[in-house]
């Protein structure tokens, strides 16, 4: 094959079954994947810790990005000359000094911050507890939070976020306050740099199924949709499937591997 291909892809909902987080049955195509040459960069909402524990599950060492873009890990495995980790949001507590010192209080007691709920509530909304809620509180960069106005107060929230050079990153469960960094973003950083290095020619996959996933989808060559019909992305090489993770992530990836490999 006459290209290097990367999947970026989400994990929960995408991946991983969104109630139990199970992905046993895929673990055999991305093994299969990656001994073929296949790269496979996880980017997600997920904390640095949340994802090195899926990958001891999954037994292998990938490059990933965490926390909706603000943090890129690992791409030198890919390549030695480049750095193991790239930061591109600023720390969470500068972002929530900004959160708190420009929203109006109105809106901000519609936001009820997971960090100061009680673990109970923790893991209603999260559907984690355990050793699994510890990690994912272990953020660098984000605050999940969910928000409890109406459609209106939310306009302005995000509306505001756009003036204040920060970012409200809608997810399957909550909302992510963060730096303004995107999925799409870390994307670009991550190709820009393997095209310095990489003499093939990059074809880019991107799996998501929510609103958090529309800028990774957007700036990659082939975008593919898990079960969200909602998600417009205007691509003539998008895909979509109704089945739900991980048998879908595993349908529309051999969908789109397809596509590249008769375009060869």
């Amino acid at each position: 094959m006459n290209n290097k291909i990367i999947i970026f892809t989400d994990l929960d909902g995408s991946l991983l079954d969104r109630k139990k987080f199970h992905f046993d049955i895929a673990k055999h195509y991305i093994h299969e994947l990656i001994a073929k040459g296949t790269l496979i960069i996880p980017n997600t909402s997920k904390t640095e810790e949340e994802i090195k524990s899926f990958l001891r599950e999954l037994n292998i060492k990938l490059p990933f990005i965490s926390e909706n873009g603000s943090e890129i890990h690992n791409i030198n495995l890919i390549n030695k000359t480049l750095p193991k980790k790239i930061t591109l949001a600023r720390p969470k507590k500068i972002i929530y000094k900004i959160f708190k010192k420009n929203i109006d209080k109105s809106i901000i007691e519609k936001c009820d911050f997971v960090f100061k709920m009680t673990k109970k509530n923790q893991t209603k909304v999260l559907g984690l507890k355990g050793k699994k809620l510890e990690i994912s509180l272990q953020r660098k960069f984000t605050f999940p939070f969910v928000f409890n106005g109406s459609s209106k107060q939310k306009q302005i929230l995000l509306n505001n976020s756009n003036k204040l050079g920060i970012s409200f990153q809608e997810g399957g469960r909550v909302i992510n306050l963060g730096d303004k960094v995107t999925k799409g973003l870390a994307l670009k950083k991550i190709v820009k740099l393997l095209k310095q290095n990489e003499k093939k020619r990059l074809s880019t996959i991107a799996v998501g199924d929510s609103i958090n996933d529309i800028s990774m989808l957007k700036y990659s060559n082939y975008p593919c949709i898990i079960s969200n019909r909602t998600i417009k992305i205007k691509n003539k090489n998008r895909l979509f499937t109704n089945k739900p993770a991980p048998m879908g992530w595993i349908t529309i990836v051999k969908k789109a591997m397809n596509k590249i490999e008769i375009r060869n």
